[in-house]
């Protein structure tokens, strides 16, 4: 399972919670909704996933530059970094951009030098052709093509040393409260960062649309949505007029989470033909009682490979799925294909 390998999850009475420890952890770019704060010990969730207390906020306070950088100022210790991005300009630029916290950044210029600390854009960026641009890596960003790539550790609390050694001028970061220290320090050293919050499928739609504009690859990111667009116009008329299967997605734990309501696993579940039986969960990704399980008419239950799970016995069926369905990028659409032939093998034959 992918995920946080060292946290402590402290509630509001201050005891530590391991049952969600490793469920948390799996869910990359996603916000768990909870009473729960998380201490980091040297690590962060991959994939773009941070426990945030403060998600479902809507930033509406905008300033013209990141923390009050302009757009145009070169990082510390690397003179002439402006006309470097000069000499990189091209057409559509100069580009403003609000990114997820609500700051509105302009871009005189493409970035040339970046450090994404969210996986999932990470992996969009690969998918829009401007892997080269990425100087450095999360410990979390495991793809062969990304191996060469100096890591700074966790996508949470970095290892800034490292970071800025690596001279980027765009930081990708996790707009949440998580992490305040490094956005400040990022912000002290007048290296520009930009906030992305790939909680939904719309979300995603934005990061791809955020990271095309400011890499000057628009056309790709336009053509990577309507391919997402296509594949899931073509399971919704795959499926149609069959009944849902009610599908609940484990991430582990003891007792086990779930993924609940306003989560982009929950809005997988339902492009492919699924239901979730816990729609109704008062947050996005929670634990249930094992007796959940039996109470709720289940009749499919899926948990990523290599993850542990804590069910009754009986329960319903358990598919093992690929962990990388829980990374909130380009790919979502083949992930809905695959669940959706899972739930309705007839509608493919």
């Amino acid at each position: 399972m992918v995920g946080i390998v060292s946290a402590v999850f402290r509630c509001d009475n201050g005891s530590a919670g391991t049952g969600g420890l490793r469920a948390a952890a799996t869910l990359a770019a996603l916000v768990l909704v909870s009473a729960c704060t998380v201490q980091e010990a040297g690590s962060d969730p991959p994939n773009g996933f941070t426990p945030d207390p403060s998600a479902g906020e809507n930033p509406s306070a905008t300033s013209p530059t990141s923390a009050g950088v302009p757009s145009d100022t070169p990082h510390v210790g690397t003179p002439g970094a402006a006309l470097d991005r000069a000499a990189r300009g091209g057409p559509g630029f100069p580009v403003s951009l609000k990114d997820a916290t609500g700051q509105v950044l302009v871009f005189e210029t493409p970035p040339g030098r970046i450090v994404s600390l969210v996986p999932s854009a990470t992996r969009t960026l690969e998918a829009l052709g401007v892997g080269n641009l990425l100087v450095g890596r999360t410990a979390y960003d495991t793809t062969a093509t990304l191996a060469h790539l100096p890591s700074v550790g966790g996508g949470l609390q970095p290892n800034l040393e490292t970071l800025l050694a690596l001279r980027p001028d765009l930081v990708i970061r996790y707009g949440g409260e998580s992490d305040r220290a490094t956005t400040r320090r990022l912000s002290e050293m007048e290296v520009r960062h930009f906030a992305v919050r790939p909680d939904r499928v719309e979300d995603v739609r934005t990061l791809i649309r955020d990271l095309g504009t400011v890499t000057g690859r628009r056309r790709q990111a336009d053509s990577l949505l309507a391919d997402v667009d296509a594949s899931f116009q073509e399971i919704r008329a795959r499926i149609a007029g069959r009944p849902p299967v009610r599908v609940a997605y484990l991430l582990g734990g003891n007792p086990p989470w779930v993924a609940g309501p306003g989560t982009f696993i929950d809005e997988l579940l339902s492009a492919a033909g699924g239901e979730n039986p816990f729609a109704d969960l008062k947050v996005p990704y929670g634990p249930v009682s094992p007796e959940e399980f039996l109470a709720r008419d289940i009749d499919l239950l899926l948990a990523p490979e290599g993850g542990e799970v804590f069910l009754p016995s009986p329960s319903p069926r358990l598919v093992r799925v690929s962990p990388a369905m829980e990374l909130p990028g380009p790919d979502l659409a083949r992930f809905a294909g695959e669940l959706a032939r899972l739930l309705h093998p007839q509608a493919f034959r």
